[in-house]
């Protein structure tokens, strides 16, 4: 192992694992830096050795916690704890980056009110900074330059632009989008601007626009004085912002919830990786809803390791987050506990960084459809927006196939290579553009998954299939034989399939339960169009899901799955509750196996401390020639496995399954 001493030099864009402090310093911080010490720093170090360390400089109520001569430094400082932190990270040779909250901003807004959001009804908000105001040119860059020239910092994590960041109806703004596109932002009765209508849609994807180019003013000033100054923002290009990589942002990160935690690394993963970009995502290391009533517990290394294992076979890296005291102090003994994790993760290093994860299935995750959706912010958050898109996800690796995920950008023949099932859930909106791409993708062989009344009546010139106007909350019950799978949902009175639709699941019509006398209507439909074919789910299926798991439901889904996926790479046998992902990297296939055991309480669960171990697992994998050698790491163990000449398929045998194992098949 490495000394403290000794220099690791990474870029924080490089990095594979890292830690995250901060603590919001607000006006009640009138002692920073008291008890923060070199000897506490090092000591955090020589627990885990992480690639980069993060900390707090600025938190979301705009007080800088450390002495700023450009911003609004917190009430008093003992000592400057960010120099201690610089001073030791730079020793041994660790990036020091900050945490600094940009647009969340309460303390400047109040210093600057002429900075501040205006809402539609002409009310300016308390907290949040508008992208378009002068604070960029005041506040944030000449913040940026400072950190990097006074205190030699090496980048930053711009927290909260993304999740908070709302359309702003300043009339600067307003009257610069009605020049442009030659529109008019029309006002209801109540003299308020008409967030429902289509020049207000228009308006928020000006916003949009206005947004990228206060991010890209920012990051070109800054790199053009300090080129080394790495800087990211997070969320950005993730699930909440589905759209090409367009600045330059040095990195992709985000910081996923207090719980749920394997649900959001599952999820957001998939969208980061398919970016092109080094990324990493954070997983907090407490549970805490910040409730009145809430209080802070620290999570077991192994609830961390699973987060971690879900990003890591993925390709991207992984950083935890701990809480910094008042004063900018931390809590040593949640760092010693991060040994365990720490170990966990640079085992799986050397395999699974730079590798590149495979599918072929993938859930289109849609940013015309989302942006049609909202009106309050320009982004899109964990709210119900993205509830049919992580249905879909959960739902697809619950039942033991691998997926990735699809943005608008992508629908091109290059990007869709090697995917034989995309998965549209739920969509409301469904532009021209991306309708024509998606059944180019199906009459060259491909296969639609659609769901819910809005995206299959969307198709419905191709289904031959009538579907009804109106549906409404009600519990279903679905013929799925020898079951009936019931699910409360937004069902149809009736639906019916015309002669090129064949019917694969059929709905007992209103009032009846029981499948052998009730009459029938269809609700899961499949027609062929050029070489594939489209699957009509006719209701919100993935959304269901996202809300109440139900094992009925997701086996059906499988089966219409491995109909569709007929030239199915990897076929897995034994309990369902494992995650497969596919990579490849170096010539070498490897296949990551989860343990996903209990995700199900994660919502209801404040701290859990260890994960079940699985037993007797199969995975079967088609791969051609007969492999050199097949492993599992880590640990260099050799398992049980054959190759069949005949299906070219190698099956390895694998007896128990705690966290995480990587199948390793090197190719002759």
């Amino acid at each position: 192992m490495k000394s403290v001493t000794e220099k690791i030099m990474k870029k924080r864009s490089e990095g594979y694992f890292g830690l995250h402090f901060d603590f919001h310093a607000t006006a009640d911080c009138t002692e920073v830096g008291k008890t923060v010490t070199e000897e506490m720093i090092r000591e955090v170090v020589e627990a885990v050795r992480p690639d980069f360390i993060q900390c707090d400089c600025k938190g979301a109520e705009g007080y800088s916690s450390y002495p700023t001569k450009v911003g609004n430094p917190a009430p008093g400082f003992v000592k400057d704890q960010l120099r201690i932190w610089r001073k030791v990270t730079k020793e041994v040779g660790i990036p020091l980056i900050m945490h600094y909250t940009g647009l969340k901003n309460a303390r400047t807004v109040a210093l600057h009110p002429e900075w501040a959001i205006v809402h539609a009804d002409g009310s300016r908000d308390t907290t949040l900074v508008s992208p378009f105001t002068g604070h960029v040119d005041a506040v944030l860059i000449p913040q940026f330059l400072e950190l990097a020239s006074e205190y030699g910092v090496d980048g930053v994590w711009v927290n909260g632009e993304v999740v908070w960041v709302t359309p702003d109806f300043n009339d600067q703004v307003v009257a610069a989008f009605e020049t442009e596109s030659g529109a008019r932002l029309p006002r209801n009765a109540e003299g308020k601007y008409d967030t429902a209508s289509e020049a207000c849609k228009a308006f928020l994807e000006f916003c949009r626009r206005r947004y990228f180019d206060y991010q890209a003013h920012y990051l070109d000033t800054v790199r053009a004085k300090v080129p080394h100054f790495e800087m990211a923002t997070n969320w950005a290009h993730s699930s909440m912002m589905p759209k090409p990589v367009r600045s330059s942002v040095d990195f992709l990160s985000g910081d996923y919830g207090w719980n749920d935690d394997y649900h959001f690394a599952r999820f957001e993963g998939r969208c980061f990786c398919e970016q092109g970009k080094p990324w990493d995502l954070m997983g907090w290391g407490f549970f805490h809803d910040f409730s009145p009533t809430s209080a802070c517990a620290v999570k077991s290394p192994e609830a961390l390791c699973r987060g971690a294992a879900g990003v890591l076979a993925l390709g991207g890296g992984f950083q935890v987050y701990l809480l910094q005291n008042r004063d900018g102090s931390v809590r040593l003994w949640e760092v010693q506990q991060l040994k365990g994790l720490a170990r966990f993760v640079r085992e799986r290093e050397p395999f699974l960084k730079g590798g590149t994860p495979f599918s072929s299935i993938g859930v289109l995750h849609s940013d015309y459809d989302l942006g049609k959706r909202v009106d309050s912010h320009l982004f899109y958050n964990f709210g119900a927006q993205g509830a049919p898109a992580q249905g879909a996800v959960r739902l697809v690796l619950d039942s033991a196939h691998a997926c990735g995920m699809v943005m608008d950008f992508m629908l091109t023949p290059e990007r869709l290579k090697g995917k034989r099932v995309l998965i549209l859930p739920e969509l409301k909106y469904i532009g021209d553009t991306i309708k024509a791409a998606l059944l180019t993708f199906v009459e060259h062989g491909g296969s639609l998954v659609l769901s819910g009344r809005e995206c299959c009546t969307a198709f419905g010139d191709v289904l031959d299939v009538a579907i009804p106007e109106e549906s409404r909350d009600k519990v279903i019950f679905i013929n799925d034989p020898p079951r009936v799978v019931t699910q409360y949902a937004k069902g149809y009175v009736s639906v019916s399939a015309g002669a090129n639709a064949e019917v694969l699941k059929t709905c007992i019509a209103e009032g009846g339960e029981t499948p052998a006398d009730a009459p029938s209507y269809p609700i899961v439909t499949k027609t062929a169009h050029g070489k594939g074919s489209i699957v009509a789910i006719h209701y919100n299926l993935f959304e269901t899901y996202f809300n109440a798991p139900d094992f009925y439901a997701r086996n059906m889904v499988s089966d219409i799955l491995d109909d569709l996926d007929t030239e199915k790479r990897i076929t897995y046998c034994g309990q369902r509750f494992v995650d497969i992902v596919p990579m490849e990297k170096d010539g070498a296939l490897l296949i990551s196996l989860i343990n996903t055991g209990g995700i199900y309480t994660e919502n209801r669960l404040r701290a859990y401390d260890e994960v079940q171990t699985l037993a007797d697992i199969e995975v079967s994998v088609k791969v051609g020639r007969e492999p050199a050698s097949v492993t599992l790491q880590p640990g260099n163990v050799v398992p049980k496995y054959a190759y069949d000449p005949a299906t070219q398929r190698v099956t390895v045998a694998i007896d128990r399954l705690h966290i995480h194992a990587i199948v390793v098949i090197s190719r002759p």
